[in-house]
């Protein structure tokens, strides 16, 4: 009996080296896998833009939100009130614009009327010495005393005169108007302040409603009505469930052939039983190392050469298994089939 017990088991073994060799040879060695991987999504950290007590929190936790769904409210009374003040106050410096201009206008048309003025005292000055020259020639002729002359020649003197006054008054007009016209330009800058003062006060208004940046699933909310919640501070937050992707940490030794676009086969612990589908998407630019807190210096005395790992960005092909719902943090294994790369 034993002498056919032994070729049976040999036999069964040499099947068994055949169909793994077989399976090496067709699948097995284009095939990378590691279970040092886990689902990751971008999670979106939800903190006000602007500090004050929470008015109201209408979400809960693990609750499905849309993108722009309000999550959480702010009490708004003091950014109304500070609305209030910047529209006011750009209300009033559009009339100081608005008077500024006018002021412009007004000393604009006061520098036509002095040149109006200069042109006149010009046209009597060219009368006056006309008249003084006549006269000094009737003088000379015998035909006019020297009384009419001193007078001809007084009032071409007044008419220059009068030109000079003429032109200090057009000078002193153009003066006013250049200082006129910087008044209006400090208005407008003034304007231009109160308008980006009242838009900023209207965004930290809009900012005390905050909404969801994704469409996703509430998580991790600590925010509570009452609570004064300080800029910058995490309330909760929103995964996209629906955007999970899969980082698969390989080996170094692993990644030679890899390149974006190849298949993979994904198993999740949680549900054993289902293969999905995948495809990479990227590899990480430096080992998993370099990205710690403390990354490794390896040019002390004292160095360890171990094997790097180095993240692998994997998409995952939808729609997902009937079933299956994927969160952040589950554990994996990812296999990637190398045969593109041959």
């Amino acid at each position: 009996m034993r002498r056919f017990i032994f070729p049976g088991i040999l036999a069964l073994v040499m099947l068994l080296a055949l169909g793994v060799a077989i399976w090496w040879f067709t699948q097995g060695r284009y095939v990378e896998s590691t279970d040092n991987a886990y689902v990751e999504a971008d999670i979106a950290v939800i903190a006000p833009k602007v500090p004050g007590y929470v008015a109201s929190v209408p979400v809960t936790d693990n609750q499905p939100v849309k993108a722009g769904d309000p999550l959480l409210t702010i009490v708004d009374a003091d950014y109304r009130a500070a609305l209030a003040k910047a529209e006011a106050e750009v209300d009033r410096q559009r009339r100081a614009l608005g008077t500024a201009a006018a002021t412009v206008t007004a000393q604009q048309s006061g520098i036509s009327e002095a040149e109006a003025a200069l042109r006149s005292a010009e046209a009597q000055a060219v009368r006056a010495r006309a008249d003084a020259a006549r006269a000094a020639d009737l003088v000379k002729a015998g035909w006019a005393t020297k009384a009419l002359m001193d007078s001809r020649t007084a009032e071409a003197k007044a008419a220059e005169a009068a030109i000079a006054s003429a032109r200090a008054a057009v000078s002193m007009a153009r003066a006013q108007t250049t200082a006129a016209s910087g008044s209006e330009g400090g208005a407008g800058a003034a304007l231009r302040a109160a308008i980006a003062a009242r838009d900023a006060a209207a965004l930290d208004l809009a900012n005390t409603v905050i909404r969801s940046p994704v469409d996703g699933v509430v998580g991790n909310r600590s925010a509570r009505v009452g609570q004064y919640a300080r800029q910058g501070l995490q309330l909760m937050v929103v995964v996209p469930l629906d955007a999970a992707y899969v980082v698969a940490n390989f080996k170094e030794t692993q990644i030679a052939r890899m390149k974006p676009g190849m298949p993979v086969t994904l198993k999740v612990d949680a549900f054993p039983d289902v293969a999905m589908k995948g495809r990479l998407l990227s590899l990480s630019p430096a080992a998993g190392s370099r990205f710690s807190l403390i990354p490794p210096e390896n040019a002390t005395g004292n160095f360890t050469r171990i094997v790097q790992r180095v993240p692998v960005k994997v998409e995952i092909v939808r729609p997902l298994p009937q079933g299956v719902r994927l969160v952040p943090g589950l554990s994996v294994t990812a296999s990637i089939d190398l045969r593109d790369a041959e």
